[in-house]
């Protein structure tokens, strides 16, 4: 393993430092869980991600562990020969997972901010109505995306805002550049360069589980993609921005914020371009950089990113040593570009041409690349380099023994922009889909001495639950209801709810399951919109899917049918089993109407933006296979 110096002098990292020290949390709080000092906490978020693009297998068939494709591809797979452990791209992985806990069935919604939302607030997309992505303040445009003759009800395109936040106030933009061009952060909290702001579009407030962690005596720091409120940067200008104050991650409780705002991906992450910031107005340059060092060095994002939290971890320790941390490592990669001109990796690449890249040969799937998929798979080297170098901190600095570490993705992977085949194999389609494709998630959970190394769970877990798991392993209890959030939604009273469960019982074993009862337990996706960035159909657009044990049903709202599939023997979702099991679906369909009714779920219109409503699934007349049955 390369060390954070030698690796980083390889990149040609300059010395650099953060702009400025923020404030440092409150007093460590007493009594973790099983007692003793309260853990690290280390969630490390990688942006659509395929669940098999890696070296560690994520597919179980029959309680035993499958070697795909995807994982020779973009991992190199373990049942292959290689002499050097460094041909594979994810090293670090494996290492993370030989330490703790695999989950054969994790998920998060099918886009990135519904997942993003859920992960902070504990809430099912359907209760806090961040049902797509969010970015511009008031982006009218998102509420009539139409297709399938449906458009999207009035859903919360101005995303997540912190406790207490009306559609009208002031607040400063998360970032702000000085005369000389540098970055830097007003002092939160203060009435310095705030600008006004009107919310015209819906919006969710929540009590996030970094803010409990900070008032519980955490150090919270934030690094990378937010995405959660709205915001109109770009922020490369004298001028201030108008934006909300969920765009800046410090309103959630985040002591540090590293590079984030309301954006969703970078445009650009080579440092020899700048990150994108050098040209002009585009929204989706990230701020927080330095320039001096990492754009004058051509250091890859990736890289930069790693290095300002590892500097950010230096000066807590050395400020603050004792007090636990909780990091959210919010990577860009591997989210697009992917082009050589936005996305070539000088340092893991030896040439912009596929086949003369002596670094990346052809994959051991037998495939040629292309330069998407080349430049794809060094983000995910990237990725892992960072992985191990966090690992290496926490081991040098005797922080490893005490730190809950999680790794997981925020949607399925990309799977419709020069990707080869199958881009989720053998799941069904990808990103932004009702299929496993859209939503199957790695995830990796390790805590020494209490999570079993080398462990595998097959049990169900979605996004929400992190809230009260994280929660649960730092011995701070999930707020009571009267703590938690309240919203006018446009004239409706919308309180916050803790849908997630915590599955801290299952990655201390003691039991197989989430519920001590042992039953299964419903997980709910709803996206009663149209995917921009998707293909037409009912694949990607307006739809909502309930899994319940090996089942798993899909209410399509363009046409009111469904799709009934046995996941734990059919996870391509190639056999509809709706017209042979019409008594399952009748069951399962009765439950998702329950829960969406109770999370008071929005519905597409027909016809027009105030049509009338697509009714849920057990208020329609029961559609299977192309025959209808009257309820």
């Amino acid at each position: 393993m390369v060390s954070r110096r030698g690796f980083l002098g390889m990149l040609g990292l300059g010395a650099g430092a953060l702009a400025a020290r923020p404030l440092l949390g409150q007093g460590a709080a007493s009594g973790a869980s099983g007692g003793g000092k309260q853990p690290n906490i280390v969630l490390f978020m990688v942006d659509d991600m395929g669940w098999q693009d890696t070296s560690v297998p994520f597919y179980y068939r029959d309680g035993r562990p499958v070697v795909t494709r995807l994982n020779k591809r973009y991992g190199h797979g373990k049942d292959e020969t290689y002499p050097n452990q460094n041909e594979r791209r994810t090293p670090n992985m494996e290492r993370l997972a030989a330490q703790g806990m695999v989950f054969s069935n994790a998920y998060a919604c099918a886009v990135c901010s519904p997942s993003r939302c859920s992960l902070m607030s504990g809430m099912n997309a359907a209760r806090h109505r961040v049902t797509d992505w969010t970015l511009g303040v008031n982006q009218a445009n998102r509420f009539t995306s139409a297709g399938e003759g449906l458009y999207p009800p009035r859903w919360a395109a101005n995303g997540l805002q912190p406790p207490g936040t009306t559609a009208q106030g002031h607040c400063q933009p998360p970032w702000c550049q000085d005369a000389s061009g540098k970055y830097y952060q007003p002092t939160f909290g203060s009435t310095e360069g705030a600008v006004a702001y009107t919310m015209t579009m819906p919006f969710m407030n929540a009590l996030t589980f970094p803010q409990v962690l900070k008032d519980a005596g955490y150090h919270t720091i934030h690094v990378g993609k937010a995405h959660w409120g709205s915001g109109n940067g770009p922020y490369n200008s004298t001028a201030r921005k108008r934006t909300t104050p969920g765009a800046d991650p410090r309103a959630f409780g985040f002591d540090v914020n590293i590079a984030g705002c309301e954006i969703g991906g970078p445009n650009n992450y080579r440092g020899d371009a700048g990150y994108g910031n050098r040209s002009g107005g585009n929204q989706f340059m990230t701020p927080g950089l330095d320039e001096n060092n990492y754009y004058a060095d051509n250091v890859f994002l990736t890289d930069a990113l790693t290095d300002m939290t590892l500097r950010e971890l230096d000066r807590h320790r050395e400020d603050a040593p004792g007090q636990p941390f909780y990091l959210y490592m919010a990577h860009y990669a591997i989210h697009s570009p992917l082009d050589n001109a936005r996305a070539w990796d000088h340092t893991r690449s030896a040439s912009q041409t596929p086949a003369a890249d002596t670094m990346n040969p052809i994959p051991n799937d037998g495939l040629d690349w292309n330069a998407t998929e080349r430049n794809y798979g060094t983000l995910i080297k990237g990725m892992d380099d960072s992985l191990g170098l966090l690992l290496d901190w926490l081991e040098k600095n005797g922080e490893l023994e005490n730190t809950l570490f999680v790794f997981m993705a925020d949607n399925g992977g990309l799977a419709v922009s020069g990707r080869l085949g199958n881009a989720n194999a053998p799941a069904r389609a990808g990103k932004g889909s009702c299929y496993e494709g859209g939503t199957r998630e790695p995830l990796i959970v390790a805590w020494p001495g209490k999570i079993a190394p080398g462990s595998v769970s097959h049990e169900p877990v979605i996004i929400e639950d992190f809230y009260p798991t994280l929660l649960a392993a730092a011995g701070v209890a999930v707020p009571a209801q009267s703590a938690l959030a309240t919203t006018d939604y446009e004239g409706e009273s919308v309180r916050q709810v803790i849908d997630g469960e915590s599955f801290l019982p299952v990655l201390l074993g003691e039991r197989a399951t989430v519920r001590a009862d042992g039953a299964a337990r419903p997980l709910l996706w709803h996206y009663p919109n149209k995917w921009g960035e998707g293909p037409e159909g009912k694949a990607y657009n307006f739809y909502s899917a309930l899994r319940l044990g090996r089942w798993k049903l899909i209410y399509q709202h363009s046409d009111r049918s469904f799709e009934l599939y046995d996941i734990e023997r059919d996870i391509s979702e190639q056999e509809n089993l709706a017209a042979r099991l019409p008594a399952k679906v009748e069951e399962l369909r009765r439950t998702m109407g329950a829960l969406l009714r109770e999370r008071g779920a929005q519905m597409p219109r027909v016809g027009n933006a105030n049509g009338e409503a697509v009714p849920l699934p057990n208020e329609t007349p029961l559609n299977v296979g192309g025959l209808t049955l009257r309820n």
